[in-house]
């Protein structure tokens, strides 16, 4: 079950076209909640594998600047998350996950934007009708 006190729902607005083009609002279900965590979940994970493999090339290779592991990869209990529900002009129903460890008072009402966050933001996109995740975008 998706823990609401990590992720706000945040209606789209079409002004906002950097999140979805041309696209319808739409609600999402308690079951298509968990299928997004599922699905951010085993994207995170494919993410992580290079980014481990970089993170200990680093510090093979510079052992003295003692690099944080939490710097390269993405651990998910540190996100709190926001959710843009859309049908796209296909009819499928796709999702814009932004995702960030700060914790700024507006989260829960207004799209959290960031410049320079590092692995600390960052968003992708999900279609919920073909079970597939695509532009991820670390800041």
């Amino acid at each position: 079950m998706t823990d609401k006190s990590i992720v706000a729902i945040i209606p789209y607005n079409p002004t906002e076209v950097w999140v979805f083009e041309n696209g319808k609002p739409t609600e999402l279900t308690t079951i298509e909640m968990d299928k997004i965590e599922r699905l951010l979940e085993a994207y995170i994970r494919e993410y992580n594998v290079p980014q481990l493999k970089r993170y200990n090339q680093w510090n093979e290779a510079f052992p003295k600047e003692h690099y944080k592991k939490e710097k390269f990869i993405i651990d998910l209990k540190r996100y709190k998350r926001q959710y843009v529900a859309i049908i796209n002009a296909k009819g499928e129903k796709e999702v814009w996950i932004n995702c960030f460890c700060s914790n700024p008072k507006y989260w829960e009402k207004y799209i959290v934007e960031v410049l320079d966050g590092g692995n600390c933001y960052f968003n992708l996109k999900i279609n919920l009708t073909k079970d597939t995740y695509y532009d991820l975008m670390v800041n």
